[in-house]
């Protein structure tokens, strides 16, 4: 190009002006000539008008019109008035508009109208521009339907085909990605090949865990590597071991190649064809191993070779033949003459003469012969005459030891022959087919099972036998046949066939073949059973079987079969209890709430406890279970919610009801008892001990009245609870029917937790609770917030306020919450019954050993706190108004040999002196405790009654244990308490003193225990 330094600024603008009109006309020529010839039909128009600004030759012939006739039209005018979907074209159009300047492009389905005004079914997709003016613009590129349609078709049709193939090729086809190790694609031959099912679809971490071998791990992560690493797509073989799903091993050989690779070349996909070559792995193993141990095999195994010269009479023994004759061959010079000596004389005469007929006659032979021994033993003798380089003739030959085999060939014809007999005697009929002479021979059950002579049976050939087939199973059976041949495998069939009297009979046919060439069998051998029976049986069976699995999949009750820990079938019942839309690989331990779960076969036939639903909510249940088979069961579950609810409720009413009677009759046992103290107060005034149960009637008389009014009107209560409980029954059950189970447990919960949860509060403390409850329940929306703070706080059970807060928006929360305030009210007058029956039973049993005497006045083994702490029940009346009494125990129990009806009258005596002296208030201190109080180290229990009243004068402190002597009031006591005291207690040979001064006065009771006692 030339220059022109001469050119102006001016020149070089209007230039470049010109080079850039000229290029921009260039590109718009480029665009032109591609928007003309895109095989797509492609439209441009302006949004603002709505109208096409230009157009390629595709979509003038797509729709029929010329492009000057386009230029003047819009979208709504090409589009009929509404869609198929309904909605009107322009707001249609609008929204997709909308939709492609939101995402940048849109596709979607469109009718437009043709130049005749024909509906064509487009496919549209939607570019937006906007441009540096402001303006916009749209480009639509159209496809006709109904040529994605056409394509569609012929693509599902391929893949029908490609679907077809890979399910029946006799193969596992699979693709799997890389990087997730997850097969995109499993055909359904890995059911046949290894028992798993295809679904759900096998991950890598499946097949590790289940199917390969873990010994074979390394060689496939090796080979897998390689093929990333190569990056290619030629084809990888590899041999490795798997797990059929009943725990066998495998061999596959798999051929593999990368499938598909990403923009980097990096392999993404493999695809992988796999077969079952068990067999001829095995027959490759085989033989490998036989070539290893080949010469450890000749080693050891029992047979020789040997030598003769014939004209040098010289023999060659090889060093096995020395061992299988059991000779030193340092010792043993072997020749012809010596060797037939080791035979039998039948075997002599026999190998002589073949060995004849070697040297002259060069007849190969292959005998039989009887070694002499302990014991003799059988061998084979092969043999040949061959000339040497030399001229001489020499015969070679082998000595086997086949003692064993020829007695197991003996003993297998005898076993056949059994074996005939036995097929003739169970009805099997016996064949043996040759394949290549076309021959069948017979034998077995022919007269029995078909009516044949086995003469004429054995004229059949293989024409015969299917001539004598149902010509409706003739074709199959003949198919499975060939199929058997072709494949070398075991054949099975079923088939009926035609008796000598024209019946037919259904047939079970068995065969397998017999060669040592795996791929060239010459005959196979099988039997046929008369099955006609077993059809009647298990069509009976699959009758009842098919009743079985109605009565189980329709089911109320939840049924599952379990073979282990693994469900492996559940009906819908169990299904819709538990929530499980399928139970693989949901064991028995995941629907059970027990940590000490240890398995089915340790519970009971029938057992309670909780399941565990799906969705973790807990379900009370009873559990029935059946073995079928030996680890396998049979489970049924009950949902005992419901039955709970109401035995819970039946059982309330039970026990109220119970205890009402218990009550009744303690009432009446009480009632009498007092009539009987009653009448026999007059008796025991006669003496000391009836004196002082006289000081006792009138305060245990007031101590028994106080719990009876309290059982009487507490009584009273619950019977009319149970009365309103009763009427209102059947409509709180129906209630908490339909409410829903979190709701109706924590109705329960807030109950019992007010059962247990009692504090009352009184006075201003009350009206300021009820005042804060009635606050938050008006803020929480109750509309009776009012009366429910006022029961709640009247009955003490304001401390299980949240859950009622949780509860108060149910539509009939007001009546759940009378009916469980009743529950409540009628616990709460239960436990104020059973604590009075408990004061009345305490005095009671103090009465009752109190009154007991021993009429034989013998010792006994004594409780010493339980027999002071009787007196002190006896006295509660006078000692609770105004008396607090101290004890002093040791932690345990304390055991004397006594009389421990004679210690009763110590203890009433001493300690109503006492309360009488602190004019029945102040302080009673009552201590025990095991002493030594002398030099001979001899043990003690000492009892210490202590008061701070009056004291005893000094003038009287000697005289207080004479007889009569007293200084109360004329008929207060007669003067013989403490003198019965000092009786007893000499009895027990133990000691008593006293100390006293005003405030304080202590009387000690000292009381031997005997070294030799025994408790």
């Amino acid at each position: 190009m030339e220059t022109n330094d001469e050119m102006t600024l001016e020149e070089a603008k209007e230039k470049i002006a010109y080079l850039e009109n000229l290029l921009k006309d260039r590109n718009q020529i480029t665009y032109k000539t591609i928007f003309d010839q895109d095989e797509n039909a492609v439209v441009v128009f302006d949004l603002e008008s709505g109208l096409f600004i230009d157009c390629n030759a595709k979509l003038t012939s797509v729709l029929g019109f010329t492009k000057e006739q386009l230029l003047t039209l819009s979208v709504i005018d090409i589009s009929p008035k509404y869609q198929p979907n309904g909605q009107p074209s322009e707001v249609l159009a609008f929204q997709y508009i909308e939709d492609g300047f939101k995402f940048g492009t849109v596709k979607f389905d469109w009718v437009h109208l043709n130049h005749l005004g024909e509906e064509i079914f487009c496919e549209v997709q939607l570019y937006n521009y906007i441009q540096e003016d402001g303006k916009r613009f749209a480009k639509g590129v159209i496809q006709k339907k109904d040529q994605l349609l056409e394509l569609q078709k012929k693509l599902d049709e391929k893949e029908k085909l490609l679907s077809k193939v890979t399910k029946t090729l006799p193969a596992i086809i699979y693709i799997q990605d890389l990087a997730t190790d997850e097969f995109l694609y499993l055909n359904n031959s890995i059911e046949s090949f290894l028992g798993f099912e295809v679904e759900p679809i096998l991950t890598y971490e499946f097949l590790i865990k289940h199917i390969l071998h873990p010994d074979d791990l390394d060689l496939i992560n090796t080979h897998a590597k390689k093929m990333l690493d190569e990056k290619n797509t030629d084809i990888y073989v590899l041999d490795f071991r798997v797990f059929h799903k009943n725990g066998n091993i495998h061999w596959f050989r798999v051929w593999e190649t990368n499938f598909s690779f990403n923009k980097d070349g990096i392999p993404t996909e493999v695809l992988g064809v796999a077969q079952d070559i068990t067999s001829t792995k095995k027959i490759e193993l085989d033989l490998k191993k036989q070539n290893e141990l080949s010469e450890e095999i000749r080693r050891i195994s029992k047979s020789g070779v040997w030598e003769w010269t014939t004209q040098s009479n010289l023999m060659f023994w090889t060093p096995d033949l020395y061992h299988l004759l059991k000779v030193n061959p340092n010792q043993f010079n072997p020749t012809i003459q010596s060797f037939i000596q080791f035979f039998s004389e039948t075997s002599k005469s026999i190998f002589i003469e073949a060995l004849n007929k070697a040297e002259k006659e060069f007849s190969p032979f292959d005998l039989e012969l009887e070694i002499e021994g302990q014991p003799n033993f059988w061998v084979r003798v092969q043999g040949k005459s061959i000339h040497s380089e030399t001229n001489k003739n020499i015969i070679i030959g082998s000595i086997e030891d086949i003692d064993d085999t020829r007695k197991k060939r003996i003993a297998l014809l005898e076993n056949e022959a059994r074996f005939h007999q036995v097929a003739n005697q169970t009805g099997l009929i016996i064949y043996d087919y040759d394949i290549k002479l076309d021959k069948i021979t017979w034998d077995g059950a022919i007269q029995s099972v078909l009516g044949y002579d086995i003469e004429e049976f054995n004229h059949l050939d293989i024409e015969g036998w299917l001539n004598l087939i149902h010509p409706d199973d003739r074709m199959f059976t003949k198919e499975l046949l060939a199929d058997a041949i072709g494949t070398r495998s075991p054949y099975h069939a079923f088939y009926r066939i035609r008796r000598k009297d024209n019946v037919y009979i259904p047939i079970e046919d068995r065969g397998t073949f017999i060669s040592t060439d795996n791929f060239n069998a010459p005959r196979q051998v099988g039997v046929l059973e008369n099955v006609s029976a077993k059809f009647e049986f298990e069509s009976k069976l699959q009758s009842k079987e098919e009743r079985f699995r109605n009565f189980y999949n329709f089911a109320s009750e939840a049924i599952i079969i379990t073979e282990g820990d693994l469900i492996v079938d559940a009906n819908l019942a169990f299904r819709k209890l538990f929530g499980y839309e399928s139970i693989q690989n949901v064991t028995v331990n995941e629907i059970i709430a027990d940590p000490l779960w240890n398995g089915i076969g340790n519970k009971d036939k029938s057992f309670s406890l909780e399941g565990i639903k799906k969705n973790g909510t807990l379900i009370p249940i009873q559990v029935n279970k059946k073995e079928i088979e030996e680890g396998k069961f049979i489970l049924s579950f009950i949902d005992l919610t419901l039955i709970n609810e109401a035995e819970s409720i039946k059982v309330a009413l039970k026990e109220i009801q119970e205890k009402n009677n218990l009550i009744i009759n303690q009432k009446y046992e009480l009632e009498k008892t007092i009539d009987e103290l009653k009448l026999t107060q007059s008796q025991l005034i006669q003496n000391e001990k009836m004196a002082s149960l006289g000081q006792l009637i009138a305060g245990i008389a007031h101590e028994i009245n106080n719990p009876m009014g309290a059982i009487q009107a507490s009584s009273q209560l619950i019977l009319e609870n149970i009365k309103n409980q009763i009427l209102n029954q059947d409509k709180i059950i129906q209630l908490l029917s339909t409410i829903k189970t979190e709701k109706r447990e924590l109705y329960f919960q807030w109950m019992v937790s007010s059962f247990i949860k009692r504090n009352h509060l009184h006075g201003s403390e009350a009206r300021r609770v009820k005042k804060s409850i009635r606050e938050r329940l008006e803020n929480l929306g109750c509309n009776d917030s009012e009366y429910i703070a006022e029961e709640v706080v009247d009955l003490g059970v304001q401390d299980c306020l949240p859950m009622i807060e949780q509860l108060c928006h149910d539509e009939d929360f007001l009546e759940f919450f009378n009916y469980g305030m009743v529950y409540i009210h009628t616990t709460q007058n239960l436990n104020s019954i059973l604590e009075s029956i408990q004061r009345v039973s305490k005095i009671l049993y103090a009465l009752k050993n109190f009154s007991h005497f021993d009429k034989y006045g013998e010792k006994t083994m004594t409780d010493l706190i339980s027999n002071i702490e009787t007196v002190l029940i006896l006295y509660n009346s006078q000692i609770k108004s105004g008396i607090e009494v101290i004890r002093e125990y040791p932690s345990s129990q304390v055991f004397l040999y006594c009389y421990p009806d004679d210690l009763i009258q110590v203890w009433t005596n001493l300690i109503f002196n006492a309360i009488q002296a602190m004019s029945y208030k102040g302080i009673l201190s009552v201590s025990i405790k095991e002493t030594e109080v002398d030099e001979n180290r001899k043990k003690w229990i000492q009892v210490s009654i202590e008061d701070n009243g009056c004291g005893i004068k000094a003038e009287i402190k000697d005289k207080i244990f004479e007889p009569f002597f007293t200084t109360k009031e004329l008929g207060e006591g007669s003067g013989l308490g403490l003198d019965i005291v000092k009786r007893v207690v000499l009895k027990h040979e133990g000691r008593i003193e006293v100390e006293s001064q005003p405030g304080k006065t202590i009387f000690t009771i000292l009381l031997p225990i005997p070294e030799d006692t025994t408790h």
